[in-house]
């Protein structure tokens, strides 16, 4: 029995019989080896290209497997990799090449197997924008944006090495080439180095944000009225202003168009990280006045002044003035101190003391409001001296200069008993008896007066003091009716007036014969 082209379904038991005589016999048949008759070559290849592995085989429609790495790939429909076969050639076929195809590949046949390495490398980078150094307003939205290629390459953000993460306030976003990061209502914090990573790449793009803010005083929180700080002098004065601004501000003091030094001894002014301030070891009446605060920073400037005042005891008042005398009490005046202590003068305390005596005595425990005052009761005769010491607020002055000394005197007691003793057509003379108190001053003289009966016009008739207690006034115009009075003089000044109650006729009287 002869069989041609044999095959697998040949594969059997055969028998041939003759007469009762049988033979049978089995027959094998093997299906031959399937040879690799030409192998797979490697490939290098880029990304997102199409890869096509392909082998040829000894015999049609072989059965052969394609692997990666030893494991078969899948093929399915939904497979990445895709299968062809066309007499004795095979395909593995892949449209879109990855990074992660990199590996060798093998077609496993019945006789035989073909690998091959493949090797998939990213595209090279093009850098068509790169990122921007951006400066940015506190507060304003912060948006970055670089331009890559390939354009289907994800990428990750990092702002001083840390990995940013998408939230509310962050968004990262990417459309083909373009990959941006917007920032709403940027903060300080989000300064710092950007850098934008580009997966599977050694090389990064970065960029410098600075977030800036215009500078500020905040003058608010020092509750000072008018933004004035009130001192006494000889006490320390430290004013600590907040500010802000970033890049931190270049901070300068003035008063008038002195800038004030860190370096300063007794003055000086210090700028630290969140506030300034100003340093008056021991204040000055000098020290009062307006200072101004200059801040500066690439964003902007800003100013503020403060006040300050420096108070103190007032200077002493004027020396004061001993205006009138009496025989115990004077009555004295004068000027308030040139200088009130930065603080409203209250009030004065008067003080006195007899010449010759070292000790002075208080006249006044409430404070007087005028510039006038009365002392009472002294003893006539006796040098005194008075002085004034001014009070406001903070304390009381030293006191003025002594006023110069005075003697408390009295004016004497009017004259007594003063009559007519003689008249003639143009004169008329008095005559009067002295005072009856005279005191310590003594009695210097008289001083006669008359007027004209119906007026008020005194004329003194005397220009000299006359010692007498008798005086004839004359050039009187006959048959004039007039009034007569005398004061006694001494160095307290003149008495008040006796004054003869009826009028006087000047007219002689001619006596009977």
């Amino acid at each position: 029995m002869v069989i041609n082209n044999c095959g697998l379904n040949d594969d059997a038991a055969y028998s041939v019989a003759a007469g009762e005589e049988k033979c049978t016999t089995e027959l094998f048949v093997k299906e031959l080896p399937v040879k690799i008759t030409k192998e797979i070559e490697a490939v290098k290849t880029t990304v997102n290209e199409r890869i096509e592995l392909a082998c040829e085989v000894s015999e049609e429609g072989a059965q052969v497997k394609w692997c990666k790495n030893g494991v078969e790939v899948p093929t399915g429909p939904r497979s990445r990799y895709r299968v062809k076969s066309e007499g004795l050639k095979h395909w593995l076929i892949i449209d879109d090449a990855s990074k992660e195809d990199t590996g060798t590949f093998s077609l496993m046949a019945s006789g035989g197997t073909s690998e091959a390495k493949v090797q998939v490398e990213l595209k090279p980078l093009k850098i068509i924008q790169d990122l921007q150094d951006m400066t940015v307003l506190l507060g304003q939205p912060l948006k970055m944006h670089c331009e890559i290629f390939p354009g289907n390459v994800p990428g990750r953000w990092y702002r001083n090495g840390q990995l940013i993460q998408s939230n509310d306030r962050i968004n990262i976003l990417q459309r083909a080439k373009n990959h941006r990061l917007e920032i709403v209502n940027s903060t300080i914090h989000d300064a710092g180095d950007y850098t934008f990573v580009p997966e599977g790449y050694s090389q990064s793009l970065c960029a410098k944000v600075h977030i800036v803010d215009p500078p500020r005083v905040h003058l608010e929180s020092l509750n000072f009225p008018d933004n004035t700080v009130t001192i006494v002098a000889g006490n320390k004065l430290r004013v600590e202003i907040p500010i802000s601004g970033e890049p931190a501000p270049r901070v300068v003091w003035m008063k008038g168009e002195r800038v004030i030094l860190d370096s300063g001894h007794r003055v000086r002014a210090e700028t630290f990280s969140d506030h300034t301030s100003l340093t008056i070891d021991i204040a000055e009446k000098e020290d009062t006045g307006n200072y101004k605060i200059v801040l500066q920073n690439e964003a902007g400037e800003a100013g503020a002044s403060i006040k300050v005042k420096v108070v103190d005891i007032p200077d002493p008042p004027e020396v004061p003035l001993v205006t009138e005398v009496g025989g115990d009490w004077c009555s004295m005046t004068w000027e308030p101190p040139i200088y009130d202590g930065g603080s409203p003068i209250l009030g004065y305390f008067i003080e006195r003391k007899k010449k010759q005596s070292s000790r002075w005595m208080r006249l006044n425990f409430d404070l007087n409001k005028e510039t006038t005052f009365e002392p009472k009761k002294m003893i006539e005769g006796v040098p005194y001296e008075v002085r004034v010491f001014a009070v406001n607020a903070i304390g009381v002055s030293k006191p003025s200069e002594p006023s110069k000394a005075f003697v408390p005197l009295a004016v004497t007691s009017e004259p007594t008993m003063l009559v007519v003793d003689d008249v003639t057509d143009t004169t008329v003379t008095m005559k009067w008896r002295p005072p009856d108190t005279i005191g310590a001053a003594g009695l210097d003289g008289y001083l006669v007066e008359y007027c004209i009966e119906g007026t008020d016009d005194w004329r003194v008739t005397n220009k000299e003091l006359t010692e007498k207690t008798k005086y004839t006034i004359t050039g009187l115009p006959p048959e004039a009716k007039i009034l007569v009075r005398v004061r006694a003089i001494n160095a307290a000044g003149a008495s008040t007036p006796r004054t003869l109650q009826h009028s006087i006729l000047v007219k002689e009287v001619i006596g009977e014969s």
